[in-house]
C-alpha cells in the first residue's frame, strides 16, 4: 500500500517537472522582430478580451473602434498591444498594427513554456468588430459582427481572419 502512495506522489511532484521543456532560443529574425515590436512606443496597450477590467472596458472599446476605422480609411493608422496569459501564467503577448487599409497581428510566445516558443505575424483577409461570447445552444465560443457597439454584458473585440483562421483580439 505504502508503494502505491508513494508511485501516486511521485507522478504528482514528478510529472510537472519532467513535462517542462527547456527554452528553444528563436531565430535571428524572430529575435529581431520580437525586439522590435517591444520597443515600439507607438502601440497603445488595451487589455486582454478574456479578462478585461470593467473600468478599461470603454477606453478598450474605443482603441478597437478606431482600428476598424484605420482599416476601413485609408491614410490611418493605429497600433495596439495585448498581453494574455496561458492557464499556466505564461505571457503572450499580440500586437495589432492597422495602417493605409491592412491589419496585421504579431503574437509573441517566446515566453510560454508549454508552447511553441515563436513570434507568428498574419495578414488579416477580413478584419470586423463584434462580440466574442459562449453560445451554450452549440457548446463553444461565437464571435458576432455588431453595428452599435452599445452592447451590455459582451467584451467587444477584433476578429482577424488570416488563412483560414480566427484571430480574436
Amino acid at each position: 500500500m505504502k508503494s502505491v502512495y508513494l508511485l501516486i506522489l511521485c507522478l504528482v511532484f514528478v510529472q510537472p517537472v519532467r513535462s517542462q521543456r527547456t527554452r528553444q532560443p528563436l531565430d535571428e529574425a524572430e529575435r529581431q522582430l520580437r525586439d522590435e515590436l517591444k520597443k515600439d512606443a507607438d502601440f497603445v496597450a488595451v487589455d486582454c478580451w478574456r479578462r478585461a477590467k470593467a473600468k478599461t472596458e470603454d477606453k478598450d472599446t474605443s482603441y478597437r473602434l478606431k482600428a476598424v476605422d484605420a482599416y476601413r480609411q485609408e491614410g490611418e493608422k493605429i497600433k495596439l498591444k495585448m498581453s494574455c496569459g496561458t492557464k499556466e501564467g505564461d505571457p503572450i503577448f499580440s500586437y495589432l498594427t492597422v495602417e493605409k487599409g491592412i491589419a496585421s497581428i504579431f503574437i509573441d510566445t517566446s515566453q510560454d513554456d508549454f508552447g511553441p516558443q515563436r513570434v507568428y505575424f498574419y495578414k488579416c483577409s477580413e478584419f470586423e468588430i463584434g462580440v466574442y461570447f459562449n453560445d451554450l445552444k452549440i457548446g463553444r465560443m461565437v464571435f458576432q459582427t455588431i453595428e452599435n457597439t452599445d452592447v451590455k454584458g459582451e467584451r467587444i473585440v477584433l476578429r482577424c481572419m488570416a488563412d483560414k483562421r480566427e484571430i480574436i483580439f
